[in-house]
């Protein structure tokens, strides 16, 4: 082999290394850049926080320690979430008002705002004025598989002499969910119940409220609390929402109109959907006055800015951890406490207080998602819910 041959070979080789270190370093340096923009867009997007702490307070009362329906001693909270694939969004709740909630019984009533849903086992408790079974929420499609996995869950703890009509209650979660593929299962309501806790609850897109969307932003569940002042009886009444309604351009938050700041005009109108509002208290309560309380959360999803249009279903439960009735007794009667009617009124502004908050977490706390079809929900921007806030003096 000649020199010029060798000088040709060594300078291809040469070359060949050289652009090869080039091709390395350009994806080194194409990653690197890719990694800087993705940890800055990590560290500028603003964390999903609760209304407090994005300086909204709502009403005057003071919230109990976690701000959430657990706040009444003796109820828990359980979720099931189902986020899968593309298009399975969707979950279950569990709201257990006692520990033995199957053995015992609590006074309890529901008020329908508007009918254009279902909620298993309410002409039950309004008839008997009590309820003995945990609440459970979910899509609409499988109100009959959570009604089912609640039954199976009695039959094999109480095999013998306890039936109680389970409450399930609905709303669609369609527009991001594939609801007609019937994902929960009997085994999903069972496993919220026994998920079920107290202390902080998750909201947001979790269980029941997975799939949800609210005043044209993603939304789900939603909990808030509020505490009376010790000299009128220092009671509890806390709200779990299940968010599911409204239109961009209603929406109101501590009566500023930040659906019409927010308002887009790209966003098409969807269906209307329907709200699930569930109202513990340890106040000593009866059902008659449990059902006034029930319907003063109608005044507190008003103040967020729907008018519970025909197309939706708007239900509220509400009950007392108070009074436990016993199975039995040798006299066939037994003692209660109640509520004077006159201190029925904090109560009211509680729920209303609490019920007007926890719509507005259900918003704040949840995270942009895109599900059946590649629907693509947005999250209410907090930033410029601030901003909004902030111009008209909040």
């Amino acid at each position: 082999m000649n020199t010029h041959t060798q000088k040709s070979k060594i300078g291809t080789i040469v070359c060949a290394y050289a652009r090869s270190k080039i091709f390395i370093s350009c994806i080194i340096y194409t990653f690197l850049v890719q990694l800087v923009s993705f940890i800055g867009a990590q560290e500028t997007e603003t964390p999903r926080v609760r209304a407090r702490e994005l300086g909204i307070h709502i009403g005057t009362l003071p919230t109990g320690e976690h701000n959430a329906i657990t706040d009444v001693t003796g109820v828990k909270v359980g979720h099931v979430t189902l986020n899968e694939g593309d298009s399975i969004r969707t979950g279950v709740t569990a709201i257990l008002p006692h520990d033995d909630i199957w053995k015992v019984r609590l006074f309890g009533a529901a008020h329908t705002i508007h009918g254009n849903g279902e909620t298993t086992g309410i002409a039950r408790i309004n008839q008997a004025g009590w309820i003995e079974s945990p609440i459970l929420l979910t899509n609409t499609l499988s109100v009959g598989a959570v009604h089912d996995g609640v039954v199976r869950y009695i039959v094999k703890r109480y095999p013998d002499d306890n039936i109680v009509l389970p409450i399930v209650a609905e709303c669609y979660d369609g527009v991001l969910n594939d609801i007609s593929g019937l994902h929960i299962k009997p085994e999903h309501a069972i496993e919220a119940i026994e998920k079920a806790t107290s202390g902080p609850v998750a909201e947001g897109c979790v269980g029941g409220g997975t799939g949800m969307r609210c005043y044209g932003f993603k939304a789900g569940i939603g909990t808030a609390s509020r505490v009376l002042p010790p000299d009128v009886g220092g009671w509890k009444v806390g709200v779990l929402v299940n968010s599911n309604g409204g239109r961009r351009h209603q929406l109101r938050i501590d009566g500023v109109p930040v659906g019409k700041a927010l308002e887009d005009n790209q966003l098409k109108p969807g269906r209307d959907g329907s709200f699930i509002i569930v109202i513990a208290t340890d106040a000593p309560l009866t059902h008659r006055q449990l059902k006034q309380l029930a319907i003063r959360a109608t005044h507190g999803l008003a103040r967020t800015g729907t008018p519970s249009t025909d197309g939706s279903g708007e239900f509220v439960i509400a009950f007392s951890t108070a009074n436990v009735f016993p199975s039995n007794t040798e006299t066939g009667t037994f003692q209660i406490q109640m509520v004077v009617n006159r201190r029925l009124s904090l109560l009211f502004e509680a729920a209303i207080e609490a019920t007007e908050e926890a719509v507005i977490n259900s918003m704040t706390m949840a995270t942009t998602m895109t599900g059946r079809n590649g629907r693509t929900m947005p999250a209410i921007p907090l930033e410029q819910l601030k901003q909004v806030m902030k111009q008209y003096g909040r």
